[in-house]
């Protein structure tokens, strides 16, 4: 299913909103009532694509234990697109058994499993405990299962704009791995700038060599971003063909596996203004989220930070 329609001649931009990106790093565990309630409140105020949960190991993500019961929860409306991260073949039965038991109903359903799959053999080590061709293995028996259940794959290219480790990075090794996952059969590829060190030019480098690289596939950007380099690093995107962006209100989130200083998600309520300003539109608006942003705030001031 195509949710975004991406052409260079379209004003229509798909943002994915991500709860699951902002909390997985709270220090302090969010009570399970509270994250139910911050993503209907999302739900409420329009918003119909939502990154909102991982089913992960709880000794490596504490704050994603409660995922399942997050879902079950959900007021989900017939338009709700639903992605729950997952980064091994565990957790994409975990989902299974999660749409078995609390979802295939009505309008709850989890859409597609998000798989991590690092450019560099460093960071995929650290996030997921394997290898480069291990994982890709693995993920071929996860498309195998997702498509029996007809749940979609959603590829996480981490690392794409280059890492932190020394190792070595082009826009071909990038094009490369977005080629196997559509081999795969991966319904959207996400290029991540996993710890903020994307360049604006090499944001719409890499994109426009992917996109020209891999003609057909749903093709979006997991961009961090300080408000400074925010507006350039999207008009980049924008400039290259890109109308899908990942953002949280607030800005908060990063992977707790990068074991570097972290820059933040882009900021929902920065990103919304700007694409507006540059003539764009969006299913919802700043407005919509004004309850949602006093709760977040509210989060992260109780859980987030340095919360004790």
């Amino acid at each position: 299913m195509h949710w975004y329609a991406q052409g260079m001649n379209d004003r229509h931009v798909t943002l994915t909103e991500c709860p699951r990106d902002a909390f997985q790093g709270f220090p302090k565990f969010i009570p399970t009532d509270r994250k139910i309630a911050y993503i209907n409140r999302l739900i409420k105020a329009g918003v119909r694509r939502i990154d909102f949960g991982s089913f992960v190991s709880p000794k490596a993500v504490p704050q994603m234990a409660d995922t399942a019961s997050v879902f079950e929860n959900l007021k989900a409306p017939n338009s709700l697109y639903l992605i729950a991260i997952i980064a091994n073949f565990r957790g994409a039965e975990g989902l299974v058994a999660a749409n078995h038991k609390f979802g295939l109903t009505g309008s709850r359903k989890i859409h597609a499993a998000g798989f991590p799959m690092s450019v560099n053999e460093t960071f995929q080590q650290r996030n997921t405990n394997k290898g480069l061709e291990e994982a890709w293995a693995e993920l071929a028996q996860i498309k195998q299962l997702c498509g029996r259940e007809g749940v979609e794959l959603v590829i996480y290219l981490s690392m794409a704009f280059g890492n932190p480790y020394g190792e070595p990075h082009d826009a071909a090794r990038v094009v490369e791995f977005a080629k196997r996952a559509q081999d795969l059969g991966a319904a959207t590829v996400q290029l991540a700038d996993t710890v903020g060190v994307a360049t604006a030019e090499q944001v719409g480098e890499v994109y426009s060599a992917v996109r020209a690289g891999v003609p057909g596939m749903q093709l979006g950007v997991h961009l961090h971003a300080t408000p400074a380099t925010l507006q350039a690093k999207v008009e980049s995107a924008l400039d290259a063909g890109c109308r899908l962006f990942d953002s949280a209100i607030g800005g908060v989130g990063g992977c707790p596996f990068a074991e570097d200083e972290l820059v933040g998600n882009m900021d929902t309520l920065q990103l919304l203004p700007l694409l507006a300003k540059l003539g764009y539109h969006t299913e919802f608006s700043v407005e919509a989220l004004l309850d949602c942003a006093a709760e977040a705030q509210e989060l992260q001031r109780k859980y987030g930070g340095n919360a004790k």
